[in-house]
């Protein structure tokens, strides 16, 4: 649990006055000393490993990294040439960031997967190297789909995979593809979420499902679907996402359209016939 922020950036009014405001305890570190870090850290009268200590110089992050913290990384524009290499993220400014994003980029730190919903009957989370062979289990069940980013590659490649996965899908974009988990048996029974899709002259935020096929026609697909939909209207605040389906997949085409996306577009892609549909959140 993150208990507390260690600042040792400058102009960070903006962050501070939003943790002040959502109740996230945090203390200033103004000299590049190791005995400031450590004093900070006993004002916040946490553990090391319960807070994040954000930096924007390479030293304060070797005095962070060395006493064991974890690291953001500020880009100061007027230090271009710190590099930050050992940040778990970087931030460009504070105009969007706040405690949830924090404790989500924490529990990351962590190795632990960030929970994106909840439902009467499913857990839609973060995956994790542990959950990579009921991933490839899932996916073989459907050789034709090609949403899997961690597939034909071997057991290490494919763990290196995920690693980067989690660290620059999630870590950067707050979002990606999450595994659905069946609360009743705590069973991986499919995947939701969103990714970044370029079959066309743009480049886009888009829905992608799949439910294995001994959960199929239970409203599990639909059911996750709506609690990503939620989650990337109201957390993520997209104003609205597209779906790519293949115009033979009768079952997608039912679903899309309940869940309230319009079809735009028909075209081919690489021996495809694909549909282009999309959903407008309303404000």
């Amino acid at each position: 649990m993150l208990k507390g922020i260690l600042i040792a950036v400058s102009e960070a009014l903006l962050l501070e006055q939003t943790l002040t405001r959502e109740n996230l305890p945090w203390v200033e570190i103004k000299r590049q000393e190791t005995a400031d870090f450590l004093m900070a850290l006993e004002r916040l009268g946490a553990e090391k490993g319960e807070v994040l200590c954000l930096v924007e110089t390479d030293r304060e992050e070797k005095i962070a990294l060395d006493l064991g913290f974890f690291c953001v990384g500020y880009l100061n524009p007027t230090l271009p040439e710190e590099r930050l290499n050992g940040c778990r993220i970087l931030l460009e400014g504070f105009q969007e960031i706040d405690k949830s994003f924090l404790q989500n980029v924490h529990t990351r730190a962590l190795g632990l997967p960030v929970l994106i919903a909840e439902t009467k009957r499913l857990l839609i989370r973060e995956m994790t190297l542990s959950d990579l062979d009921q991933i490839n289990a899932l996916y073989r069940e459907e050789p034709s789909v090609t949403l899997s980013p961690e597939l034909a590659l071997d057991r290490r490649e494919e763990e290196e995979k995920i690693k980067a996965y989690i660290a620059y899908m999630y870590g950067l974009y707050q979002f990606g593809m999450w595994v659905v988990i069946e609360k009743k048996s705590r069973k991986m029974i499919g995947r939701a979420g969103f990714g970044i899709a370029d079959y066309l002259d743009l480049t886009e935020i888009d829905m992608g499902y799949l439910i294995g096929k001994k959960y199929r026609r239970q409203g599990y697909g639909e059911e996750a679907c709506r609690a990503a939909l939620s989650y990337g209207r109201q957390v993520l605040d997209f104003p609205g996402v597209s779906a790519y389906i293949d115009q033979e997949n009768a079952g997608s085409l039912r679903l899309i359209e309940k869940l309230g996306f319009r079809q735009e577009r028909s075209f081919d892609y690489r021996e495809r016939h694909l549909c282009r549909y999309y959903l407008e959140f309303e404000r």
